[in-house]
C-alpha cells in the first residue's frame, strides 16, 4: 500500500470513520457465512482511491466498487482458510507490516493510522487487508510450499537458456493481474481490467494501482516482475511487451490465466559486465582493536596482522592463523555481493582484484584489523547465480501453485453477489 505523498501524512488527524443510521446494513456480498455490508465496500473503496493517488468522485466510487468487492472477497476467504487451519497473524507481524508502510511513505511512527483517519477511512479497513496478506502468505508456505520442488535439471535448463540469451535485451516488467478462474469470468475480468487502465490513464502511480488491484504474487512488490528475458513470459505477454517503449503501460493482454496490464519501466542488454553485482565467498580473521586505541597500539597490532599475512595460500590457513594468534577470531562470509563493500574503501578496491587463495589486509574495522582472503567468485560472467536461479524458478512455482488454490478456495465457496 502506497500513499499518493508522504505530506499527505502531515494533515491533522480527523476522527474515524463510522457507519451511519441505515449505512451499512444493507449486506452487498456473503462468503460462506461471512457478510461484506456496503459500508465496509464503501470504505475500502475510499481506501483504495486515496492510497492510489487518485482523484475521489462518486462516479469513481461506483465504478471501481466490483473490483473492490473481488478484491474482498479474495480475501475473506484468505482469512476464512487460515482460521481453519489455525493460521493467524500475530500482532507483532500486523505492526510490522504497518511500519513497513510508514517507512516507505517517509511517515513516523503512527502517521500512518493518522493519515487514513484523516481521509475519513478506519485503521481497521488497512488492518484487514493487512491481516488478509499475512494469512495467505503463511498459507503458501504451509500448505503449498511443500508441494512445489527445484531440480538442478530446471537450473541448467534456465541457466542454458538465459546463456543463449548473452548479448540479448532484457526488460524491466511491471504487472497488475486480475485472474479469470471460469469462462464466463471472462467478461468481468476484463471490465477490471480496463478500469485499470482507466485509473492508470487518470495519472494513478502503477505501483500504487498494483498494490491495491492486483491479485499476482508481485501485488505486494508494487507489481515488479523484475529484468525479464525472452522466452520468460507466456508468449502473448512478450508480444505485447515487445511494442512498448519505457514507462508505456499497455491496454489489457488476455492469457489462459486472466487479464494483465503491463508496464515496462527499462530496458538493458543482458548479462553485460556488472562488477559490483560480483559475489564473493570469504574467509576473514579479525584483531581485537580498539576504536580509541593509541598510535603505539594501532602500531603493533598491524605488525601482527602483516606478519599473520605471510604464507596465506588459501582460505582454511586464515583459520589456523587465529587459532595460534591471542584474541585472534576467524568467520567465513559467503555470498558477499562487491556493491556492499563499497562503505569501506579499501576492501572495495582490493578484494575482488585478489586471485583466489590470495589474502588482502590488514584493513581497518570497527572490530580491529581484519586479513580477507578470496576463496572464490560468482557472477563475474553478469549472470546470477545458482541459487538465485533456483529462486527466481520456485517463486513462478509458487505463484502459479497459489492461484490454483485460490482458485479452489473460490470453488469451493458459497459466494452470494447482491445485485
Amino acid at each position: 500500500m502506497l500513499l499518493p505523498a508522504a505530506a499527505s501524512a502531515q494533515r491533522p488527524p480527523a476522527t474515524g470513520a463510522s457507519a451511519q443510521p441505515g449505512q451499512g446494513l444493507r449486506v452487498v456480498a456473503r462468503v460462506n457465512d461471512d457478510a461484506i455490508t456496503d459500508f465496509d465496500l464503501q470504505q475500502r473503496v475510499l481506501f483504495a482511491i486515496k492510497t492510489s493517488g487518485l482523484a475521489d468522485s462518486p462516479d469513481l466510487r461506483q465504478r471501481m466498487a466490483p473490483q473492490v468487492l473481488r478484491q474482498m472477497i479474495d480475501e475473506r476467504l484468505q482469512v476464512q482458510d487460515a482460521k481453519r487451519l489455525g493460521v493467524k497473524p500475530t500482532d507483532g507481524e500486523i505492526q510490522g507490516r504497518v511500519a513497513e508502510i510508514e517507512r516507505a511513505a517517509g511517515m513516523g511512527r503512527g502517521q500512518f493510522r493518522q493519515y487514513l483517519q484523516s481521509v475519513g477511512v478506519a485503521p481497521e479497513v488497512a488492518a484487514q487487508q493487512i491481516e488478509a496478506q499475512i494469512a495467505w502468505n503463511k498459507i503458501i508456505r504451509r500448505r503449498v510450499r511443500a508441494q512445489v520442488d527445484v531440480s538442478e535439471a530446471e537450473v541448467d535448463d534456465a541457466l542454458a537458456r538465459m546463456r543463449s540469451n548473452v548479448g540479448k535485451t532484457e526488460t524491466r516488467v511491471g504487472e497488475i493481474f486480475i485472474p479469470v478462474d471460469r469462462a464466463d469470468g471472462a467478461d468481468e475480468g476484463k471490465r477490471s481490467a480496463d478500469r485499470v487502465v482507466e485509473q492508470l490513464r487518470r495519472g494513478a502511480p502503477f505501483a500504487a494501482v498494483a498494490q491495491q488491484f492486483s491479485q499476482g504474487a508481485s501485488a505486494q512488490s508494487g507489481g515488479d516482475l523484475g529484468w525479464v528475458l525472452p522466452g520468460s513470459l507466456d508468449p502473448t505477454l512478450e508480444n505485447a511487451i515487445a511494442k512498448l517503449q519505457p514507462r508505456q503501460f499497455s491496454e489489457p493482454v488476455r492469457t489462459a490465466a486472466g487479464w494483465h496490464v503491463l508496464i515496462v519501466a527499462d530496458r538493458r542488454p543482458f548479462a553485460a559486465a556488472r562488477p559490483d553485482d560480483v559475489r564473493l565467498n570469504l574467509v576473514q580473521l579479525t584483531l581485537a582493536l580498539p576504536i580509541n586505541a593509541s598510535p603505539e597500539e594501532t602500531n603493533r597490532a598491524m605488525q601482527d596482522a602483516q606478519k599473520a599475512m605471510v604464507g596465506v595460500r588459501q582460505c582454511s590457513d586464515l583459520h589456523v592463523r587465529a587459532r595460534e594468534l591471542k584474541g585472534a577470531t576467524s568467520g567465513d562470509l559467503n555470498g558477499v555481493r562487491v556493491g556492499d563493500l563499497a562503505a569501506n574503501a579499501q576492501m572495495y578496491e582490493q578484494l575482488p582484484k585478489l586471485s583466489i587463495g590470495g589474502v588482502g589486509g590488514p584493513f581497518r574495522v570497527a572490530e580491529g584489523l581484519q586479513i580477507v582472503s578470496l576463496c572464490g567468485k560468482v557472477g563475474g560472467d553478469g549472470l546470477p547465480t545458482r541459487d538465485a536461479i533456483s529462486q527466481q524458478i520456485l517463486l513462478q512455482k509458487l505463484e502459479a501453485a497459489g492461484r490454483r488454490y485460490m482458485r479452489d478456495l473460490r470453488r469451493q465457496a458459497t459466494i452470494d453477489v447482491k445485485s
